[in-house]
């Protein structure tokens, strides 16, 4: 008997993990984390259960590497960006710190309109369906540039507190996330310019400006305050 003509190659242990991270990004993103099983996920992917839980171990695991495999390179672009402007013989504005955080973000979901939908939808949901999921993608792939560019702009904004700095960043980060949405499928269509919407440069010069602005006032509140840094 040819048992070698009977046997069949072996899986691609990267093509399966990468099948099962689409199908968890479409999923995720679609019904939310607590509508969806590895069950789910694995007959999507059309791998086994087994496969599954040997790749990523559990539904949680699933959702932050589906989610973290989109962030992480976008994060590096953001620093990239702020780096560059940081190696310049004259400091950053606030404007190009706002910019350089958001850029990248915006760029992604104009350019690729079903990624910039499953990214929005997979923040959104990651904070506002599961604290614990929600803290654990914060610290492993957020913190360090979320800090990285609190101290960028409290050196452009004299006498804002680190904790006004880091309130402003998360309202800003959350007008981001927001926009994602925006840009594809706006919630008031009637008050959107399809052509503007599609225009990255008209949408982070709008988005730019209001985030500026908050930050300003925050600064002005802090000095009339007395609050020192």
């Amino acid at each position: 008997m040819n048992h070698k003509a009977r046997t069949r190659p072996p899986r691609d242990a990267e093509a399966t993990r990468a099948r099962l991270l689409d199908a968890a990004e479409a999923l995720f993103a679609d019904r939310g984390y607590h509508a969806v099983s590895v069950r789910d996920i694995a007959k999507r992917a059309c791998v086994n259960l087994a496969a599954a839980g040997y790749h990523f171990g559990s539904k949680e695991n699933l959702f932050v590497e589906a989610l973290s495999r989109r962030v992480r390179p976008l994060n590096e672009r953001r620093l990239a960006a702020l780096s560059a402007l940081e190696a310049r013989r004259y400091p950053p504005s606030l404007e190009e710190i706002f910019d350089a955080f958001a850029r990248v973000m915006i760029e992604e979901a104009v350019l690729n309109p079903e990624t910039g939908r499953r990214l929005n939808r997979l923040l959104s949901r990651a904070f506002a369906e599961s604290d614990e999921i929600a803290e654990h993608i914060f610290r492993q792939e957020l913190l360090q540039v979320a800090l990285r560019f609190v101290q960028a702009i409290r050196r452009v904004t004299p006498g804002l507190s680190e904790a006004q700095a880091g309130l402003g960043l998360a309202l800003y980060a959350g007008c981001v996330i927001h926009m994602l949405r925006w840009v594809n499928r706006p919630p008031f269509p009637g008050l959107v310019d399809p052509q503007a919407s599609h225009d990255v440069d008209a949408v982070m010069s709008n988005l730019v400006a209001f985030g500026a602005a908050g930050f300003q006032r925050l600064a002005g509140r802090d000095r009339r305050k007395g609050v020192r840094p």
